[in-house]
């Protein structure tokens, strides 16, 4: 599978080490080799990447970068070929409404984790991957995207994820 363009977000948090790692020489290498072409960069309330930066990545990696804080991301959740992210539940369902291959990156400074436990069960059903933020290079170059389940916005899936949500927000 190609991943010509690829959309990675961190929703309205601060997640520095998602965007770092994105734009990190292991992660464009393995970017490049599935031949992207168009990196998106959603940063949220991180810290942007530096214009000499993005230009260096294009050069280097022939990977044209666009980014910016917050916008409506509609348009860009359906370009893209496979979506990285936080793994928030607002993240989680539009990839999984837009019928999008997902690689769920979870944030393991947070206290209070609940997005592993997220993540945990929509991987078990196939929906999609996650990794943690020193994993992505790895799951990138060997993940099979082709392979995850088509999520399927019928009563029954939903209520099995709102139940999973319940049970977790419970906790």
């Amino acid at each position: 599978m190609h991943l010509i363009v690829v959309y990675v977000t961190v929703g309205t948090t601060k997640f520095d080490a998602l965007i770092n790692v994105v734009t990190s020489a292991p992660v464009l290498c393995a970017l490049q080799k599935l031949k992207c072409q168009k990196l998106v960069l959603q940063h949220g309330n991180s810290t942007p990447v530096a214009d000499s930066e993005i230009q260096l990545i294009h050069e280097k990696y022939g990977i044209q970068v666009d980014q910016y804080k917050f916008r409506p991301n509609a348009e860009d959740i359906q370009a893209a070929d496979v979506i990285i992210g936080h793994a928030g539940a607002g993240t989680c369902m539009d990839i999984l409404n837009n019928g999008k291959a997902g690689l769920i990156v979870v944030n393991d400074e947070l206290m209070d984790n609940h997005q592993l436990e997220l993540a945990r069960q929509l991987a078990s059903e196939q929906y999609l991957y996650y990794c943690k933020v020193n994993e992505v290079s790895t799951k990138l170059a060997t993940l099979d995207f082709e392979a995850l389940r088509p999520y399927e916005p019928a009563t029954e899936n939903m209520r099995k994820f709102i139940e999973a949500l319940n049970e977790l927000m419970s906790h």
